[in-house]
């Protein structure tokens, strides 16, 4: 007898078998599709799909793996690269791994959530690429890496300027090609590392705890816009490394020289779309800063304050004072001068319904002691040797009145007693007041520019072949310079002279004057103007012209110990006269043919 299997049961072993068919077969589909994608990743196909897409940004890897769907994606050198026409940055991760969205790829978006890296560097600098316009209907990549987390960052290098050490960081980026750049650090960390500048370390960070987030949208043409993008807060603590490397910067020709000035810095800047926020502040001190400037040298402790401070109106306002005290300065054969304190003072204050600060500036420089001007021998002594004089430096006292203060804010005073000297034979005696307006200061590393000086010249006398008795004259230099090796004053000057008293006894070589010259001695209200050199070699003028009632006179000459050569042409009323200038006193009147005889002089150029 034969006991055949119901209808039920012979049902279900077909069904079963199929099932097991159907899941074997999709177990072989995963595998073939996880084959196929982990092929892809590690083959470039993928990142060459990307790269086709989205413009300037590129995302390459050099191995990866990934247990789809379940696990996460793991990447061995990582980089993610943007440029534009303005900058070219590029972030390398060692080893990184996180969860991403298999599906986005084929919508053009990259979503990665939870991001952990190690060993990380980012790279910045300016980019000269042309603007590439990119396909009207063409869609945009948008990247976003959610959560992300960054230990061991090793570099973060800014062209020029760089960061090495160990970094934390944290946070999120959002870029949508063409359209906005978001990145949000809420967590930077430094334990310790060193700051770089041309590959020389500048700075050790001591710590440092920062946030900060950038959201720059893309202008056509010109890429992203950085210009209100920036917003944060950085809190470190800096040593300052001695100032030394400062001179490979200056080269080995410069006449400045840096050494010393190491110090320690507090930093806590709080940035709102790029402008500096309310509560921040600086705090920094050094040893002394060795300075060296051709012949002198100055050496100096210095310190650095700063701080933002909210206004009663609300508008942030902010100042800074850098300080040194004291300062001590000498030159060549041992002549030396001390200032108590130079200070320079910035306060700052929003414009109103206008971007940027107002800035106020004021120069303190406390009396420094005497200075014996035979310092200045080895330079001017072939123009004018001092025997005797000193000269003190300071500032003008800002509690004279708010008009005062305004005006004088950024004024250096130079004042001496009487100085006693020689020109060639003739004894002279004067006092001199320098006023240095600080706003025109410039410096080039060559020379100091001293243009807007006015020089002042009280109580002068001299016992020439012409007697100088008791004169003063103010002179303005709207351009001026002082180079440093060698030291060289050239100058543009003008001035009204009271009276003639130093142009006759400049020209004139005897007690005894011819009639033409002695009217000179009795024009009042001259105006003079022209261009003087001074070096060791002697003073050398040259455009040099002068104006008075029914006067004129032009010429140039050269002075060296005294003695003159040169060549003028001086008018007074009708007559005309021509004046050699000769060494020694032996001086030339050319009264036929003035003119012409003074055309054709030739004027040296200056040395």
């Amino acid at each position: 007898m034969t006991v055949s299997p119901s209808p039920d049961v012979q049902d279900a072993a077909p069904n079963g078998r199929r099932w097991r068919r159907v899941a074997l077969w999709a177990l072989v589909a995963v595998a073939v599709l996880e084959v196929a994608l982990n092929v892809a990743l590690n083959t470039g196909v993928t990142q060459a799909i990307m790269g086709r897409a989205t413009d300037r940004t590129q995302l390459t890897w050099q191995r990866a793996w990934w247990l789809w769907p379940v696990g996460r994606l793991h990447l061995k050198g990582f980089t993610l690269t943007q440029q534009d026409s303005n900058v070219w940055w590029k972030v390398e991760v060692d080893a990184l791994e996180a969860g991403m969205s298999l599906t986005g790829l084929l919508r053009k978006r990259v979503d990665v959530d939870g991001i952990d890296g190690h060993g990380a560097r980012f790279h910045l600098e300016p980019s000269g690429a042309p603007a590439e316009p990119s396909a009207p209907n063409s869609k945009p990549w948008v990247i976003h890496l959610k959560d992300v987390t960054l230990h061991e960052v090793r570099e973060l290098d800014f062209s020029r300027v760089r960061f090495a050490g160990a970094m934390d960081v944290t946070g999120t980026l959002n870029l949508q090609s063409r359209e906005r750049i978001e990145v949000d650090l809420p967590s930077v960390r430094v334990a310790e590392g060193f700051i770089e500048v041309d590959g020389k370390r500048v700075a050790r960070l001591e710590s440092l705890d920062s946030r900060a987030r950038l959201d720059a949208p893309f202008r056509a043409g010109k890429g992203y816009d950085l210009s209100q993008a920036l917003g944060g807060q950085v809190k470190t603590r800096i040593d300052v490394l001695p100032l030394d490397w400062l001179n490979d910067l200056l080269g080995a020709s410069a006449p400045v020289s840096l050494r010393g000035g190491a110090g320690r810095m507090d930093l806590d800047v709080r940035m709102e779309r790029n402008t500096l926020a309310p509560g921040s502040q600086l705090k920094a001190s050094g040893e002394a800063l060795d300075l060296r400037a051709g012949p002198m040298r100055a050496h100096a402790p210095w310190s650095l304050q700063a701080s933002m401070d909210p206004e009663p109106k609300g508008g942030p306002s902010g100042s800074l004072r850098l300080a040194f005290a004291p300062v001590h300065m000498s030159g060549p054969k041992g002549y030396d001068l001390d200032i108590p304190e130079v200070a320079l003072t910035v306060q700052a204050r929003r414009r109103e319904g206008q971007p940027g600060l107002e800035l106020q500036p004021e120069l303190r420089v406390a009396r420094s002691k005497s200075l014996d001007l035979r310092v200045l021998n080895p330079w001017l002594g072939q123009t004018l040797e001092i025997d005797s004089g000193h000269v003190t430096v300071r500032s003008e006292d800002p509690s004279k009145g708010k008009g005062a203060k305004a005006r004088n804010a950024l004024e250096l005073r130079l004042d001496t007693d009487l100085i006693s000297g020689r020109m060639g034979p003739n004894k002279v005696l004067l006092r001199a007041e320098v006023e240095v307006d600080a706003r025109h200061l410039s410096w080039d590393m060559t020379e100091l520019g001293l243009s807007g000086t006015t020089l002042r010249l009280r109580d002068v006398s001299s016992n020439g072949n012409v007697p100088i008795r008791a004169w003063s004259g103010n002179f303005t230099l709207p351009r001026a310079s002082l180079s440093l090796s060698p030291t060289v004053l050239k100058a543009r000057f003008s001035s009204q002279l009271t009276d003639t008293q130093p142009i006759v006894a400049l020209i004139t070589s005897s007690k005894k004057l011819p009639g033409f010259l002695t009217s000179l001695l009795n024009i009042p209200k001259v105006e003079v103007t022209g261009q003087v050199q001074i070096d060791e070699f002697g003073l050398q003028l040259r455009e040099l012209k002068a104006k008075g009632e029914s006067f004129s006179l032009e010429g140039h000459l050269d002075l060296v110990r005294g003695n003159i050569t040169g060549a003028l042409l001086a008018s007074l009323g009708a007559v005309t006269g021509g004046i050699e200038l000769r060494p020694g006193g032996k001086h030339d009147l050319h009264l036929m043919k003035a003119t012409e005889w003074y055309k054709s002089q030739p004027v040296p150029p200056f040395r």
